[in-house]
């Protein structure tokens, strides 16, 4: 109820034997991970994640996140209008120590790919993280690294894309 109807796309693992995969019936509220998509001026969503919701409280704290995130981004517009600095990033400390083994992926992902990962995971905002944030917290770092890092991670279903292309949010994230 806070956008028009839109197509949900899920590609499942028909060989898959985890039972990840359940059917939803229709007419259920569910919380759905994706990226928005675009094709021929027609709005759709690949999902990387579906779940029915079990209480209706995560349906009524969405429309008050949904309401919250509208007013901070109309505050944070009207501050750069009026030339005052934007709002900082509270919550967010110095990227942590991620020691081990640099040539070994943990979990399938390099690096770089968790360093990423773990700092998006950590942002407690609910539009997520922007690439202005991550490149400034990853200084150590080449920005086209990040950049191959954040594509790989949305390609692969562990973050997805929020309130527009810079601003990326967990799957698992709550």
């Amino acid at each position: 109820m806070t956008a028009a109807p839109m197509d949900v796309r899920q590609w499942v693992d028909t060989d898959d034997a985890s039972g990840e995969n359940t059917v939803v019936p229709p007419e259920t509220y569910v919380k759905v991970a994706g990226h928005l998509r675009s094709f021929q001026n027609k709005k759709s969503l690949v999902a990387f994640k579906i779940i029915p919701l079990e209480d209706m409280n995560e349906f009524t704290a969405h429309i008050l996140e949904v309401v919250n995130s509208h007013m901070m981004l109309s505050k944070s517009n009207n501050q750069l209008s009026a030339g005052k600095p934007s709002i900082s990033n509270p919550g967010m400390g110095e990227p942590g120590n991620f020691s081990g083994n640099n040539f070994m992926p943990a979990n399938g992902l390099t690096v770089i790919q968790n360093q990423v990962l773990n700092l998006i995971k950590a942002c407690p905002r609910p539009e997520g993280l922007n690439f202005q944030d991550l490149r400034n917290q990853l200084q150590h770092m080449p920005v086209p690294s990040i950049k191959q890092a954040v594509d790989f991670l949305c390609n692969e279903g562990h973050i997805y894309s929020t309130v527009d292309d810079d601003h990326f949010k967990s799957t698992d994230a709550e």
